[in-house]
């Protein structure tokens, strides 16, 4: 970037405190007035406070040693070293906002403080379509939001140069991109920059996917002056921490509506799932998988984690899973299957233990060592009728002989819960096979109990 517009380092004396530029808090009412704290952390993130021809480090009071002008690197180094805690503040708040929408106030507010602008806000913007709009702001009313995604996103005069937009990390002022002189005759500046009293602007690009760019965009009224080179110094060092972070907080969140995606499916599966670590607690069970341990006394939880009842005893599903005593002819780290009894003419619960193929990697008590399968055929698989005229075009007669059926009622319980003569379910039968091409009866059920229809949603 250039420096001919950026304003460089100012003598001692020249150099003022934020707060002392700002004329306090009478810059801004209600919300926007910040408190004489913020000021003095922002000045130490700036780096100095004029004391005459000498410097103070504004968080300890101790005289700060510059380098010689025009050594910017090592002048950038210092100022570095003194952001400290307000960076980290920042970085850490992009990071936040990229798992919760509601923190990027705050951490806007403290970045837009940092540079001594009026606004700061971080935009999209779509090359090829013209499109664009403000993600996240403070400082800018919300109508002006709104017309700028709405209006003057594509008249946005220093977007026109796409070059200069398509590489993360660069810094531009927005002299850099368009003479002073050419913006105010622009109608972006009469109509979206004037009624905001908004001029100089600094922008930094966080990251380009395609023709999309995602920037940081810090503006200023215009009595204020162009921002220093200091303040683009500090943004180009700060905006690969701060893509950094707010890609970790996208990418959690990511993992979480993932997370949460998950259980809700397995929330929907027809048979209980449970996730268990290598101590045989429960790491996580599905909704079929608690019904079933709460109800069925073949299954109990202690304090050695989950057990079951088999005709031999009580097993540990630790054990099983570590390698203790496995059924004749299985191997610990094998898939088991039992039966679990019930009282006479009860039909058992039936379980399937599979260790997951990574187990051994297992850190903590939140990994999951080993899933086990549970199904209970005296819980008949649910089936919707009105998802069965969506799937397999039937009607509403149709579906409700249907979904009967998949539970594995006769024909002639079907006719009498349903109020129909024997003959008219048996014609509802032919149409169901051919719209479900199916044979028989046995096929059906099948179809119907193990296709979207027998889901739990």
């Amino acid at each position: 970037m250039g420096n001919g517009y950026l304003v460089e380092r100012r003598s001692g004396r020249d150099r003022r405190l934020v707060s002392d530029r700002r004329l306090g808090s009478e810059r801004r009412a209600g919300d926007e007035r910040r408190q004489s704290a913020d000021h003095e952390s922002v000045a130490a993130a700036r780096g100095l406070i004029s004391g005459g021809e000498s410097f103070i480090d504004a968080t300890t009071g101790a005289p700060y040693e510059l380098a010689p002008m025009g050594s910017k690197s090592t002048l950038a180094r210092s100022l570095l070293d003194g952001v400290g805690a307000v960076l980290v503040d920042i970085v850490g708040g992009f990071y936040e906002a990229g798992t919760d929408a509601k923190a990027w106030p705050q951490v806007l507010s403290r970045l837009r403080d940092l540079v001594d602008a009026d606004v700061c806000a971080i935009a999209s913007h779509e090359h090829d379509a013209g499109r664009g709009r403000l993600e996240h702001s403070v400082g800018i009313d919300a109508l002006y939001v709104t017309a700028y995604a709405d209006f003057y996103a594509r008249d946005n005069v220093w977007l026109r140069d796409h070059e200069k937009f398509n590489a993360a990390d660069t810094v531009w002022a927005s002299q850099d991109l368009l003479p002073d002189a050419r913006l105010v005759e622009t109608e972006f500046y009469k109509f979206w920059l004037r009624p905001q009293e908004l001029f100089h602007h600094l922008f930094g690009v966080i990251n380009v996917e395609g023709d999309r760019v995602l920037f940081l965009m810090l503006g200023r009224a215009r009595a204020k002056g162009a921002f220093w080179q200091d303040d683009a110094d500090l943004i180009r060092r700060l905006l690969p921490a701060l893509r950094r972070g707010l890609s970790a907080g996208v990418g959690f969140k990511r993992l979480q509506s993932l997370h949460r995606i998950a259980l809700d499916t397995l929330d929907a599966l027809p048979i209980g799932v449970f996730l268990l670590n290598d101590g045989g607690q429960i790491v996580v069970a599905n909704r079929l998988a608690r019904e079933i341990l709460q109800d069925d006394e073949g299954l109990y939880v202690s304090t050695s984690g989950l057990g079951v009842r088999l005709t031999g005893g009580r097993v540990k599903v630790r054990d099983l899973i570590l390698g203790g005593p496995s059924r004749a002819g299985e191997r610990a780290g094998e898939i088991q299957g039992f039966s679990l009894p019930r009282g006479p003419g009860r039909k058992p619960v039936t379980l399937l233990l599979s260790p997951v193929q990574d187990f051994s990697e297992a850190r903590n008590r939140s990994d999951a060592a080993a899933v086990l399968f549970a199904a209970d055929p005296e819980r008949p698989v649910e089936v919707d009728p009105r998802r069965l005229t969506r799937i397999y075009g039937l009607s509403r007669a149709e579906a409700r002989v249907a979904a009967l059926l998949a539970t594995g009622k006769r024909l002639d319980e079907v006719a009498a819960a349903l109020g129909l003569t024997y003959e008219t379910v048996r014609k509802h039968l032919k149409q169901i096979f051919s719209k479900t091409s199916s044979e028989r009866q046995a096929d059906l059920v099948r179809t119907l109990s193990l296709g979207p229809g027998g889901l739990r949603i």
